[in-house]
Formats: C-alpha cells, sequence, structure tokens
C-alpha cells in the first residue's frame, strides 16, 4: 500500500502536514475531507510529481452557481454567514473554490465584510457577483442577491452549453476530415506511388499534384511547412488580442454568415439579464453599465454600453445610444424606449432575454441541422477526391490494355 504525503487546511484556516498509507490519493483524500479538513495537496511519497488542485483546477460557472444556490438555501435557514461558509468550504468537491471560501470565511470573522472578502478573488468572483453581495448586505437581501446570482449564472452556463454544441460537431467533423485526409496523403499514396512507378504508368495532372503533396508533407519540407502553420497560427492568435485588432476582430465575428447572429443573439441575451438583475438589486445605473460593458466579452459590445452610460451621464436616455450602435437589433431598443417611458425597464429586459435565449436555442437547432449534412458533403468530397485521383492511372492502364488487346 503506498504511503502518500499531504497538506490540509484544517477549520480555523490553519495549515497542516502529514503522510498516511492508503489505496490511492482518492481514498486518502475522502477520509481527510470526512475529518474536516480541506485538501490543498497530496502526492505520493517518493515520487516527484505533486498533484496541487488549488492551482491547477479553475472554478467552472456551474460550480459556481451551485456555491451560490447552497449558499442562499443555508441563509434562509438562519445559518450564520460564517458557519455557512464553512459547512460550503468542507462539502465543495473543487479543492481550489474550497480553498478560497476558507479564506473568505477568515476574512469576514476578522470583521470584513463578505462583498470585501470576496473582492479579494477575482479570479473567482466577478465584478458583476461582488457588486451584487454589496448591494445584498446593505439592503438586507443576500438571500434573495445569491439566488438571482445562480439563476444567472445557470442561464449563463446553459446559454455558453448551447453556442459550443453547436461548434462541437463541425469542429469533430473538421477534425477527422483532418485526420482521414493526412492519413490517406501519408500512408495510402505512397503505396499507390509506388505501385504506378514499378508500372511505368502515365501519371495524369491531379494524381501527380497528389503525389507531390503527399512526399512534400513526409519529407522535411512537409515538418517545416507544419512548424511554419503552428507558428502563424501562434502569432494570430496572438495579434488578435492587441489593442488595434482586437476591435476590429470582434466586429468580424459579429459579422461572420450564420454565427455573427448567433453570438449577437447570446450578447444581448447576456446583456438584458445582467442588466436587469443589477437594475433589480438596487445597483446604480452608471455602475451597473461598467459592469454589463465589462462581461460582455467583445469590445464592440462593450463600447456601445459605454456610450450609452455617458449619455446617460448627459441626461439622456438609454436606448439612443444602443440604437446607433447598430448592434442592438430595432425590436431591442424599441423594448428598451417603452420601459423608459413607463418606468419598466427592469420588466422589459426581462423580455428581451427570455426571447433571445429561446431564439439561440432556435438558432443552435438550425445550425446544427445545417451544418451537419454540409460537413458531410465536405468529407465525402475530400476523400472522394483523393481516391479517384489515386485511382485515374489505373483506369487509364486498363483502358490501355484494352486498347491494345483489340
Amino acid at each position: 500500500m503506498p504511503t502518500f504525503v499531504y497538506k490540509v487546511r484544517d477549520q480555523k484556516g490553519k495549515i497542516k502536514k502529514g503522510s498516511s498509507k492508503a489505496d490511492s490519493s482518492k481514498v486518502l483524500m475522502n477520509k481527510l475531507r470526512e475529518q474536516g479538513l480541506t485538501v490543498t495537496e497530496i502526492r505520493q511519497q517518493n515520487k516527484g510529481f505533486s498533484l496541487n488542485f488549488a492551482r491547477f483546477r479553475s472554478v467552472k460557472i456551474g460550480e459556481l452557481a451551485v456555491f451560490s444556490r447552497q449558499f442562499a438555501t443555508m441563509m434562509s435557514a438562519g445559518v450564520p454567514l460564517t458557519e455557512s461558509l464553512d459547512i460550503l468550504a468542507k462539502q465543495t468537491e473543487n479543492p481550489g473554490l474550497a480553498k478560497t471560501i476558507g479564506e473568505i470565511k477568515t476574512e469576514v470573522e476578522n470583521g470584513g465584510s463578505l462583498a470585501v472578502a470576496l473582492s479579494k478573488h477575482p479570479k473567482v468572483f466577478t465584478k458583476l457577483y461582488i457588486n451584487m453581495v454589496k448591494a445584498g448586505e446593505t439592503t438586507g437581501a443576500l438571500e434573495v442577491v445569491l439566488n438571482q446570482l445562480a439563476d444567472l449564472m445557470e442561464k449563463q452556463r446553459d446559454l455558453q452549453n448551447k453556442v459550443k454544441s453547436a461548434l462541437f460537431l463541425p469542429l469533430v467533423i473538421l477534425g477527422l476530415c483532418v485526420l482521414i485526409t493526412l492519413g490517406l496523403i501519408m500512408f495510402i499514396v505512397p503505396r499507390f506511388a509506388a505501385i504506378f512507378e514499378e508500372m511505368n504508368a502515365k501519371l495524369p495532372g491531379p494524381t501527380l499534384v497528389l503525389v507531390s503533396i503527399s512526399k512534400a508533407i513526409r519529407g522535411p519540407k512537409g515538418l517545416i511547412a507544419m512548424g511554419v502553420i503552428v507558428v502563424l497560427i501562434f502569432l494570430v492568435r496572438k495579434l488578435i488580442k492587441t489593442e488595434k485588432i482586437a476591435p476590429l476582430w470582434d466586429q468580424l465575428k459579429l459579422k461572420l454568415p450564420i454565427f455573427g447572429s448567433l453570438l449577437t443573439k447570446r450578447a444581448v441575451a447576456s446583456f438584458a439579464r445582467t442588466f436587469s438583475l443589477l437594475e433589480s438589486s438596487g445597483v446604480p445605473i452608471l455602475e451597473s453599465l461598467d459592469i454589463v460593458a465589462e462581461t460582455a466579452n467583445n469590445i464592440v459590445i462593450s463600447n456601445a454600453i459605454m456610450k450609452a452610460r455617458s449619455s446617460i451621464q448627459q441626461g439622456e436616455n438609454i436606448s439612443k445610444p444602443l440604437a446607433e450602435s447598430q448592434i442592438f437589433p430595432p425590436m431591442v431598443t424599441h423594448m428598451i424606449v417603452v420601459g423608459e417611458n413607463t418606468g419598466t425597464v427592469e420588466t422589459m429586459l426581462n423580455k428581451i432575454a427570455d426571447l433571445y435565449e429561446d431564439e439561440v436555442d432556435r438558432a443552435v437547432e438550425s445550425l446544427v441541422k445545417l451544418i451537419e449534412p454540409m460537413m458531410m458533403v465536405v468529407v465525402g468530397g475530400l476523400v472522394g477526391s483523393i481516391l479517384i485521383c489515386l485511382y485515374l492511372p489505373i483506369f487509364n492502364l486498363a483502358g490501355a490494355i484494352s486498347s491494345n488487346v483489340q
């Protein structure tokens, strides 16, 4: 039975080290958790590799949604704040999040507010989350705010998953297409080329091109070309994140056929849902727009929201600059105008969010139905073209033999 060395944090936040024998690291981890300890590091003795969970595992939006929902439930049951955090730290499966919750609990015990404690962990809690909690603490509605945050994150997770599902299948098919094509070019084409050479067959143009490509890929030039492609991809990814190129790239994404419409609908739904939530929580409108712009994940949309913020500072309505941006659909800006005129902006924003979340659902379904057959045609056409190029010389030889016999 192997011996494991571990590092844990006790209920008082103190770090402790120790070692123990166990069938596996997972078994030992469960045993330590049953003792009320938070595991931060565990490794097999005499092994160089150290598995530091808190360092390597990030906090997913779904995990944060579960944390918020459980936190709200305990608050509504009358469990004290620090005790709630202590319980959550012990039962959270993600060691990184458990460590963070433990540190937040310590901060609160030392007299800090929950919002201030959260702000010390910006990689886990967004500006939106922190400001919402701050508003909840101020108004005494922390339980309500936590439930609202859980709802928001669950909706954001669902939207992300739907968009990813639309992109996943095409990417998988494209990957298979690349692998099949490379397999044919690197392993099948050379065998046919050797047969053609032995037969002294005269190769038609398409077959010559295919054989030349196969030789280039299999040789040193192929490795150099692949290296250049990898470097170019790396440089392009860096380039599109620069201050000058990023806005152009984000603008291009919104104008892409089919995908641009889907990204716009997702952005509108996220904007409306987040802005509505901040409004209902009592966060000042200018601060709300700052937060919404920050969470837009698109510079073009962020700039449009910040222009709306500037208009509000000058005493104008929010709807006009949003309409002028030509990003937000006319129906959206019209509904916001109605909300401004009737004092029901929050209600209208919720309706916009519901509407565009449904639009994303339908767009994803349509996209999957459209892409599946298109990708199959592309794969079939590419593989079929390679096979035709390989068999053209054989057909020519068969025709020549038939002519000679006659």
